[in-house]
Order: structure tokens, then sequence, then C-alpha cells
């Protein structure tokens, strides 16, 4: 076995200076690359949860005066803008809510309804704030954003409902439609 090595190391020592002539002579060239990114122009959407469900607040008609307020965390709001604008593009995410209307008696009125953003997470480059409501009663800004190129933002708004001293006991039922444009 010792004289295996010592012949595989005379033979490496052999190819080595070889090797070494070979790149003394070889001719290096390198190749530039470019790419350009380009995007494919897609929609401004916005997506939004489904439900969400209010905790049970106590019976204003038991309260002798004021109100009681219900808050809940909506799930995600998420907007997608994909229209591969120029610098300085908007866009504006709203919301509107209906009355809550109860199975009986008077409904509490879509100017009870509150909408807290929260913190805005975002992809991409786009500026936004928050612009929190306290009525609902028509379409209203909650979210303005200027951007460069495509993004997303998202965020989870909390929505306050104040129910006024007399309402009726009973589960009111209403929707918040959101939109971005």
């Amino acid at each position: 076995m010792p004289v295996r090595i010592v012949v595989l190391i005379s033979i490496t020592s052999l190819f080595i200076p070889n090797i070494v002539a070979d790149l003394a002579h070889a001719e290096i060239t390198s190749t530039s690359l470019t790419i350009s990114a380009s995007c494919v122009p897609g929609p401004l959407s916005i997506s939004v949860p489904g439900a969400l469900v209010f905790p049970t607040v106590n019976a204003p008609s038991m309260v002798t005066t004021g109100s009681s307020i219900s808050t809940a965390t909506m799930g995600t709001v998420l907007v997608t803008d994909a229209r591969c604008d120029a610098p300085n593009t908007a866009w504006t995410a709203s919301a509107i809510a209906t009355a809550l209307t109860p199975t009986a008696g008077p409904t509490i009125a879509a100017s009870l309804i509150g909408y807290t953003s929260g913190s805005i997470a975002v992809t991409g480059t786009v500026a936004c704030v928050a612009v929190d409501q306290i009525n609902l009663t028509g379409v209203v800004p909650v979210v303005r954003a200027v951007a460069t190129g495509s993004n997303t933002a998202w965020w989870t708004p909390t929505i306050t409902v104040t129910v006024p001293s007399g309402q009726a006991v009973g589960t009111y039922t209403g929707s918040i439609t959101q939109s971005v444009a």
C-alpha cells in the first residue's frame, strides 16, 4: 500500500504543472448580461373578509343614559395594485355601511358605525395613510395611497358600533362595502 500512495502522488505532480501552464496561455473573456424587468398590467383590486360578528353588548334599553359601544376587529383587507403605472399613481380605499336592522324595532344608523384602519403593511413602493372614520353613512375614504409601479397594502380594521340608549334587545344585521379606485 505505501507504494501506491507514492505512485499516485508522483502521477498527480506530473499533471499539475501542465494544468498551470495551460491556464497561463488561456484567453479569458467575459460575457455581459442584460435583463429588463417589465410589468404586465393588471387590475387594481380589493379583497375583504366575508363576515364580522360583534361581541354582545349590554342591552341599551336597560341603560338609563348614554349608549353602549361594541368593537370588533375585521379580518385583513388587501389592496393589490397591478396597474404598472408611472410614479405618483394614487389609489383610495373607501367604505360605506348600511344601517343595522333588527328583526323588529328601530335600526342603528350607519352614522353610528366607525372604521379605524390601524397599521398598514405594504410591498412595493407605496406610501399609505389611514383615514379613520366615525360615520359610514356615505362612501368615505379609509386608506389613501401614492405609489410607483405595482404594489400591495393590507390592514386589519377595527369597526365600532355605538348602540344608542333605548335600542331594542335583539340581533342587528347590516353590511360594510369596501372599494378601491
